[in-house]
């Protein structure tokens, strides 16, 4: 039984006592608060129950349809490397024409970090990127290719379902890079600047005109120039490729941002959203226009509107003087979007004879949580116990939770904010994130008296309950314990699948059933009421 049916009998029994005690007027009931009475009627008691854990390695995760995506490269000495590319298609935003005699004054992808505007200087922003993990100081190799490889909307084995592309997928590219430079994050990178050389704003001096560029929002963002000369030879004799996105996707595949570790791999990973990233052509054409623009009138009076020397002879009458006029073109990330992750648990890591060989007959001594295709642990309840022994008891069940206690001796530095408990047999959420609610039903961290993570708690009154009930009992199933990404939170009552996908590459040893320190093993503890 629950807490919610412990509750009305609660009610029944304190109405029975006090009736009896007017009747009797022998005694003082004592200690009616918000738990159990402690009348003599009730006994509250707590049962550990022994189980079993053990860890499970994720092979891969679906990659495409994400809310966000990881690009960099981070390594620990629990969890090893985890490299993270971006695979991408592009589409043209609106009706792009180049006109008359184009020419490419530069091409930069942009893609806007997650960052918090601390405080402002005068009319200068300091912000502070947010979902960066690990030494934003340290640089990784960053690379941008052109993807040779057409990314199918739909399955071609079944083209009535979409494709699904997981993080372990391999894509074939362009070898020559668009962009090859070190790089690190940097929240100061909040302005861009572009050179248009043949915009001239003083023929004097030919002093050209320079774009200065922020987004709307002023946030800072990833902005890398890309290689003009690509640009110039493959899109500005086609123009034909802009007449509709699916033409345009058939001719240029998209992009692969590829972030491999350069001298110290313990550098930054990023989370993004790339609902804000594009590329765009900054490039100059010739738009035909007279030099002294004029108007007249109903009665034939002609006014000069004004005059321009385009040319800088001193004359103002040239008509279609070709003006250099400055223009751009934007494609934003449109189409199939996704994520590879290359995982490297062999070198010396804490994680690699346990991930890989996992205790399943007795369990671990350590469990290796992590998100973004890491690895999780599965959990056997009840493992030494008789089940219909504890059903025949009877017991009114109060509170049943899960405690994992965080192993301090490990790095911490990436410990997850909460964990997810699920049915793992059946992939879906268990009773109590439904009955109890989000809050109710736990799994975020604790910090100790030291600001060091010390322990989640997990609330599965309900299931637990299910189990144990006289009546109409459910079987135990097997549940697992992952880091929780926000994907898991269910959008509504019929949400109960878990996603096959995760972008949180934070991680947690804790400690398992096997535990040298017996007080840290993670245990179910029952609190249970019986009636004497």
């Amino acid at each position: 039984m629950t807490t919610k049916v412990v509750k009305t009998i609660k009610q029944i029994a304190l109405f029975s006592v006090l009736f009896l005690s007017i009747l009797s007027c022998e005694s003082d009931i004592e200690n009616l608060g918000t738990n159990i009475v402690e009348n003599g009627i009730f006994d509250t008691q707590k049962y550990d129950s022994e189980l079993k854990a053990y860890n499970q390695n994720i092979l891969k995760n679906r990659a495409n349809g994400l809310g966000q995506y990881l690009l960099g490269v981070y390594k620990n000495d629990d969890f090893g490397k985890l490299e993270a590319s971006i695979v991408t298609q592009l589409a043209p935003s609106g009706t792009i024409d180049f006109g008359i005699d184009p020419t490419i004054d530069a091409v930069i992808l942009s893609i806007p970090y997650q960052a918090t505007n601390l405080a402002s200087t005068g009319e200068i922003p300091q912000y502070e990127l947010d979902s960066v993990y690990g030494d934003q100081s340290i640089e990784f190799n960053l690379n941008v290719y052109e993807l040779t490889a057409y990314l199918n909307t739909l399955d071609p084995a079944d083209p009535i379902n979409e494709l699904e592309y997981f993080t372990d997928e391999i894509y074939t590219y362009n070898s020559t890079p668009l962009y090859s430079e070190l790089f690190s994050p940097n929240a100061n990178d909040t302005v861009l600047y572009v050179q248009r050389p043949e915009v001239i704003l003083d023929f004097n001096t030919m002093q050209h005109d320079v774009d200065t560029i922020k987004l709307a929002n002023a946030l800072p963002s990833i902005k890398l120039p890309l290689n003009e000369s690509y640009f110039t030879t493959r899109f500005l004799p086609n123009a034909s490729i802009l007449e509709s996105t699916a033409t345009f996707v058939e001719f240029f595949n998209g992009l692969y941002i590829e972030a491999t570790e350069s001298a110290d791999p313990k550098a930054s990973i990023m989370s993004l959203d790339l609902g804000g990233a594009d590329v765009t052509i900054y490039y100059t054409n010739s738009i035909l226009t007279d030099e002294t623009i004029t108007t007249t009138a109903t009665d034939g009076t002609v006014t000069v509107v004004s005059e321009t020397d385009y040319n800088g002879d001193g004359d103002f009458d040239e008509d279609d003087w070709p003006v250099r006029t400055k223009q751009s073109a934007l494609f934003v990330f449109s189409g199939i979007t996704t994520n590879t992750y290359t995982r490297d648990y062999t070198t010396p890591t804490n994680a690699v004879s346990v991930i890989n060989n996992p205790n399943i007959l007795n369990g671990d001594e350590r469990l290796y949580l992590q998100g973004a295709s890491g690895s999780f642990a599965i959990i056997d309840l009840f493992t030494s116990d008789d089940i219909e022994d504890l059903r025949n008891n009877d017991w009114l069940i109060n509170e049943a939770s899960l405690t994992f206690y965080v192993d301090q001796n490990s790095d911490t530095s990436i410990a997850p904010e909460q964990l997810l408990v699920y049915n793992y047999e059946e992939n879906e959420q268990i009773t109590d994130m439904f009955t109890e609610g989000p809050t109710e039903f736990g799994g975020l961290l604790v910090i100790d008296e030291d600001d060091k993570p010390l322990s989640y708690t997990i609330n599965i009154t309900d299931y637990v309950s299910n189990i144990l009930k006289s009546t109409d009992p459910i079987e135990p199933s097997q549940l697992a314990v992952k880091v929780y990404n926000i994907s898991d939170f269910p959008a509504g009552i019929t949400d109960t699948e878990i996603k096959d996908f995760s972008w949180t590459p934070k991680g947690v040893v804790i400690h398992g059933n096997q535990s040298s320190d017996i007080d840290k093993r993670i245990k179910l503890e029952i609190t249970y009421t019986e009636l004497n």
